[in-house]
C-alpha cells in the first residue's frame, strides 16, 4: 500500500518543489512535482540474477565488470556465499554486497553510517555520488534522457545510475522519448547483491543551490532527482574507492607489534634449536 503525502515541504512562492516518485498519480495531481512516496513498503526485489542482462556477468562470471571479494579482500566467485564486496571495474569502486545493511535513515545518518564502516579492516566507505550535477534546483520537470534529473539519466555522473542502467541492465519506467511503462522496466536484475530494495537510495551529494536537499536514485522507476529532503528516511548502500583485493587490510599498530614480536620469538627459538 502506497501512502502519498501531499502536504510536502514548501519552496519559493509556496510551491511544492519535491518531485514525485510515482508516475501517473491522476488528474489534477502533478506526477513529477507533488510528493515523495512516504510510508511505502519497499520491496526487496531479489529476482534470480540475469546473466544475460547488463555488463556485470560477462560470458562466464569471471570477465564481467563485477568481481567478488570476501571479507578479507580475497577474490571469490560472484555467486559465492563468502562474497561480502563486489569490485566494479568500470567505476573503480567497491560496493558493499548488502544494499540494506542498516535500514532506512535520513541523509546525515546515512553519511555517518557509511563513514563509520569497518568491515574486515576495510574503511574509507561513503555513499555513492552524483558528480558535477546540474545545479538548477527549481527545475522540477525531469527529462527522459541525457540529463542528471529524471529517467535514463547521464550515467557518467552518477554511480547509482551507472549500476542500475549499465552494470545491471535495468530499464526506467519511461523510455527515452517519454513513453511510459516500457517493456521490462523496473529492478528486474539485482545480480548477486542482497537486500536490494525497489525504492529510494541516498547519494552523498547535496543539492547545489539548497543544502536542505540531496540527490537520490529510485531503483524502482529508474528515476534520479535532487530534491529529496534530507530528513526523509531512505535506504543507503556504501562504496569505497578502488579494489579491496589491491588494498588488503593492514593489521592495527598494536596487532602488528604483537605479530612482529611473535615472529621474533619464533626466530630465536629456531636458532636455539639449530645449535
Amino acid at each position: 500500500m502506497i501512502i502519498i503525502n501531499l502536504s510536502v515541504w514548501q519552496r519559493s512562492k509556496g510551491q511544492a518543489m519535491v518531485k514525485s516518485l510515482v508516475p501517473g498519480l491522476g488528474k489534477g495531481v502533478s506526477r513529477f512535482a507533488v510528493a515523495l512516496v512516504l510510508g511505502a513498503t519497499a520491496v526487496a526485489a531479489q529476482a534470480e540474477p540475469v546473466t544475460t542482462q547488463g555488463t556485470w556477468w560477462g560470458t562466464d562470471g569471471t570477465d564481467g565488470t563485477l568481481k567478488g571479494r570476501d571479507i578479507n579482500g580475497n577474490a571469490v566467485a560472484l555467486n559465492s556465499a563468502d562474497a561480502v564486496f563486489f569490485y566494479d571495474t568500470k567505476l573503480n569502486i567497491t560496493w558493499l554486497r548488502d544494499w540494506n545493511a542498516d535500514g532506512q535513515m535520513n541523509w546525515a545518518s546515512a553519511k555517518a553510517w557509511a563513514a563509520s564502516l569497518n568491515i574486515g579492516g576495510f574503511t574509507g566507505w561513503r555513499l555513492p555520488e552524483v558528480s558535477a550535477p546540474e545545479g538548477e534546483s527549481l527545475n522540477i520537470t525531469p527529462a527522459y534522457t541525457g540529463t542528471d534529473r529524471g529517467y535514463n539519466v547521464n550515467i557518467t555522473n552518477s554511480e547509482l545510475a551507472h549500476m542500475f542502467y549499465v552494470t545491471l541492465g535495468n530499464l526506467a519506467f519511461y523510455d527515452s522519448i517519454g513513453n511510459e511503462a516500457q517493456s521490462g522496466w523496473g529492478l528486474t536484475n539485482t545480480a548477486y547483491f542482497t537486500n536490494m530494495q525497489s525504492f529510494d537510495y541516498w547519494s552523498g551529494t547535496e543539492d547545489a543551490l539548497d543544502p536542505s536537499y540531496a540527490w537520490f536514485f529510485n531503483t524502482g522507476y529508474g528515476l534520479q532527482g535532487n530534491l529529496a529532503f534530507k530528513n526523509l528516511s531512505l535506504y543507503a548502500v556504501a562504496v569505497r574507492p578502488g579494489d579491496v583485493l589491491a588494498a588488503q587490510a593492514v593489521p592495527e599498530p598494536g596487532t602488528l607489534g604483537l605479530l612482529l614480536a611473535a615472529l621474533g620469538v619464533g626466530a630465536v627459538v629456531r636458532r636455539r634449536r639449530a645449535r
